[in-house]
């Protein structure tokens, strides 16, 4: 009966293939929202968008029907889907400029949303001080007031040094069965006060009886969360995989198949 109700629900929200039937698509998050001019990392965009679904009923599969596109200003990107189509990875366009840039998202039913300057990349020396007419910098009018300066808040130093406690652990997308040699894509979130800032490396280990993965460490977190693809050498099952940053922290995923 569950089974049932579930199947009626799916049936209900797709029974009118138009756009109309479904509320626009929502930004929620682009990560980075800036960079410097040359990145070649890839952002992270997050949407909030109900996806037509097709029901398979032979197989009792169900499937998003469509694919989402993404725009940079006025260039297509490559993307990726990555978390039950609400997670994209986004490759940048080439030979984009110091510019802000609007992020358009389009689904498949021509359902579309855009962030008006969601996306900046600035030059590298953006940040150098204006210098005033004796080549100084200049720091505006100074007003002394007598009391001592105070101090910067370190903790909100996105710059500063990752410190044992800023980040508590991390969290696995769940792994699906794999094939043997074949590359994937796993993502990892840091989760701690720092989580957002966070761009370590971490080591990649796998349990044992179970080959060898590589790479053998993740290097490619954003915003505190890592997207990267991975091989396993060996079949078997029960396959866990555990990261380890370089203050002892470790978490692992769940168990999967590999084939």
């Amino acid at each position: 009966m569950t089974r049932a109700l579930v199947l009626l629900a799916m049936m209900v929200l797709s029974a009118c293939g138009s756009s109309t039937s479904f509320p626009s698509p929502r930004i929620v998050d682009v990560r980075p929202a800036s960079d410097t001019v040359g990145r070649t990392e890839p952002i992270l965009l997050e949407i909030e968008a109900a996806f037509p679904i097709r029901l398979d009923y032979a197989e009792g599969d169900v499937q998003t029907q469509g694919r989402t596109r993404v725009w940079i200003g006025e260039q297509e990107a490559r993307v990726i889907a990555l978390n039950a189509q609400s997670l994209f990875s986004v490759d940048l366009p080439p030979n984009l400029g110091a510019a802000a840039y609007d992020v358009r998202v389009a689904l498949a039913d021509g359902r579309e949303t855009t962030s008006s300057r969601g996306f900046t990349l600035v030059s590298q020396d953006a940040g150098t001080p204006d210098a005033g007419p004796d080549g100084l910098p200049d720091g505006g009018v100074y007003v002394a007031d007598g009391g001592p300066e105070p101090e910067p808040d370190a903790g909100q130093d996105p710059t500063r040094p990752m410190g044992e406690g800023d980040i508590t652990g991390y969290e696995f997308e769940t792994i699906s069965d794999q094939d043997i040699g074949q590359p994937f894509a796993i993502i990892v979130r840091a989760v701690g006060p720092r989580a957002a800032d966070f761009t370590d490396k971490v080591d990649l280990s796998i349990s044992k009886n179970n080959g060898n993965v590589s790479p053998s460490s993740l290097d490619k977190f954003v915003g505190g969360i890592c997207v990267q693809n991975i091989a396993i050498d060996a079949q078997g099952a029960n396959v866990v995989l555990t990261v380890t940053d370089r203050f002892g922290v470790q978490s692992s995923s769940n168990a999967f198949k590999v084939k």
